[in-house]
């Protein structure tokens, strides 16, 4: 009995520590938002690229690829959304310091919850996924280890990005603007596939 009421506690709380961070979504989401600071673009002079970039970028974690948050006043309620997904990067070809290739996005999903003035309960926006957006031409001004992709176009969606690499990681930031939604921003973290 002693075995069996430890086990129903541990589950209780649990069960309540995941209640409190589901239902704390919007404030997660707020914190998130102010804690991404978006780098600088790489400076205008021509710094030779720091490491080979060429060959293929894929998601670090699989559906954690790139991540991205908002937070929209929406009527008379506060909107917030989580939309997060897979990146692949294929670079061709790096001259002087431009590199050139694709970009294809998979996995897009993106969540969120509307906070009504009370007594109104709150909305919870069911996940919406996209399909695979096929792969889009890129070119990256590269910098040192400094990167600049300028504004890529995906689904109707636009997204401004710069980051940083080593031989294996490539990340940065993100500011996804979604018709829908409004202005997202978040992270992408990529590694090199060998």
């Amino acid at each position: 009995m002693q075995k069996y009421t430890k086990f129903l506690w541990g589950f209780l709380g649990v069960a309540i520590g995941v209640s409190a961070i589901i239902m704390s979504q919007p404030e997660f989401i707020k914190e998130k938002m102010k804690s991404i600071i978006t780098p600088k673009p790489p400076i205008d002079n021509v710094l030779t690229p720091a490491r080979d970039l060429r060959g293929t970028w894929e998601s670090s974690l699989s559906g954690k690829g790139i991540q991205v948050y908002g937070s929209f006043t929406t009527g008379p309620g506060t909107t917030t959304v989580y939309e997060n997904g897979d990146m692949e990067l294929i670079i061709d070809s790096v001259t002087n310091n431009v590199a050139v290739g694709k970009v294809r996005y998979t996995n897009l999903c993106v969540t969120g919850q509307t906070v009504l003035p009370k007594p109104m309960p709150s909305v919870k926006i069911p996940q919406k996924c996209t399909a695979d957006s096929g792969y889009n031409p890129i070119t990256i001004k590269v910098s040192g280890s400094r990167l600049d992709f300028g504004t890529v176009k995906v689904s109707g969606a636009t997204a401004s990005m710069q980051g940083n690499f080593t031989s294996d990681i490539l990340s940065g930031t993100a500011t996804v603007t979604i018709p829908a939604y409004g202005a997202l921003k978040g992270e992408f973290h990529l590694s090199r596939k060998w």
